[in-house]
């Protein structure tokens, strides 16, 4: 068994180094569980655009790791999946009108953070919530973001929304948020669509190829997500 991990052991470490930046498990490894769940959903997000599909201009050439730039690392795009049209998980700009439902929670705050410590190519930042949390401005490294009441409307001008919601919520707005050609792409950190075939469900340092030419995609919950990482290497060496 100690010959049998130690394999395991070195063929993720392999495939952590060739996997992107944005790698959430990675990102998130040192982070409380329910932190690496609202991540998972990258999103782990490989990366978030690596990950999920999307395909900025070759301005942003590579998302490569490089040890180089651990300190202050920075996020790059990767040019070898071709853009065609929004509708189709892609999206052919270098930065990114992202937003988030439900930054003001725990959840929402770390897809925050990650967002600031990766250099993510953020071209500006909306923050969606309640009556009761809209107004408030929220520091970022982005500038301030005032919270907005949500609306599938306002979510839809966005190029990417993280949903850092409950089921119920994802439910009822997910699908309209990422609707037609000019809708967002849209990851959801809840248990709503896991199940839901034709919606991929997504840890992108194993699958994620399935989330091209898909607009919304699911993630695994935290400890599923986190043992899968484990799991995986195992099930490449000994099927």
């Amino acid at each position: 068994w100690n010959s049998i991990f130690r394999r395991s052991f070195l063929a993720s470490k392999a495939q952590r180094r060739n996997t992107s930046k944005w790698s959430f498990p990675s990102i998130l490894s040192k982070t409380s569980t329910m932190k690496f769940n609202s991540a998972a959903a990258l999103l782990a997000v490989g990366s978030l655009a690596n990950t999920y599909g999307f395909t900025p201009s070759s301005s942003v050439s590579s998302f490569t790791s490089h040890r180089q730039s651990l300190a202050r690392p920075s996020a790059r795009l990767p040019t070898h999946i071709q853009h065609t049209s929004r509708s189709a998980t892609t999206l052919s700009m270098s930065t990114f009108k992202v937003g988030i439902v439900g930054a003001t929670g725990a959840v929402g705050k770390e897809i925050v953070g990650c967002l600031e410590k990766r250099d993510f190519p953020v071209d500006s930042l909306r923050i969606f919530g309640s009556e009761r949390s809209a107004g408030k401005e929220v520091d970022t490294k982005f500038g301030k973001v005032k919270v907005e009441l949500f609306s599938e409307d306002a979510a839809r001008e966005c190029d990417v929304v993280f949903l850092a919601v409950d089921g119920d919520f994802s439910l009822a707005h997910a699908e309209n948020i990422c609707a037609g050609d000019d809708g967002a792409v849209v990851i959801d950190n809840s248990s709503a669509f896991r199940y839901k075939e034709g919606i991929p469900l997504v840890v992108p340092e194993i699958n994620a190829e399935a989330t091209k030419g898909k607009k919304l995609i699911a993630n695994p919950n935290c400890t599923t997500a986190i043992g899968l990482m484990a799991v995986w290497p195992l099930h490449k060496l000994f099927g």
